[in-house]
């Protein structure tokens, strides 16, 4: 399981020209799902962004994580996070994990992150979305578990 996070003054997803999501200050997460992933690693990626010290406190930079800190969440899933793009000139997706399976480990996701306080919001799992945020800072990290 593959994920970026970035801090973010605001966020938004539109699908087909539509606004379908929108977050204020907080964090977005895009996911990937891999061929070998299980709840486990759900369960592990989730405890791991929840509680890493990725937001401000006071004057206090990154020292403070969504555990403690009631900040918006915007989950988006993208299966390019698993591409392999160290031969030849177009990427192979061999890890991402199917659909049908990749859909039941993100939603397990979300969920896990829906018992905590934050504001949860999505993309569309599957669909093409347009993306448009504000990193603050710019604060990015990847994830593996």
């Amino acid at each position: 399981m593959l994920a970026t996070v970035q801090r973010v003054s605001s966020a938004e997803v539109s699908v087909k020209g539509l606004l379908h999501s929108f977050i204020n200050k907080g964090i977005v997460i895009f996911i990937c799902i891999e061929t070998t992933d299980t709840i486990d690693n759900v369960k592990k990626m989730k405890e791991k962004i929840h509680t890493f010290k990725i937001l401000d406190e006071g004057d206090k930079t990154m020292s403070s994580s969504l555990k403690n800190i009631n900040e918006d969440i915007m989950i988006i899933s993208q299966f390019t996070l698993a591409a392999i793009t160290s031969k030849g000139s177009k990427a192979s997706f061999h890890k991402s994990a199917k659909p049908k399976n990749a859909k039941l480990l993100y939603d397990e996701f979300v969920n896990e992150f829906k018992k905590e306080k934050n504001k949860i919001v999505e993309g569309v799992f599957g669909e093409y979305m347009d993306v448009s945020l504000t990193n603050k800072g710019p604060i990015t990290f990847n994830f593996k578990v």
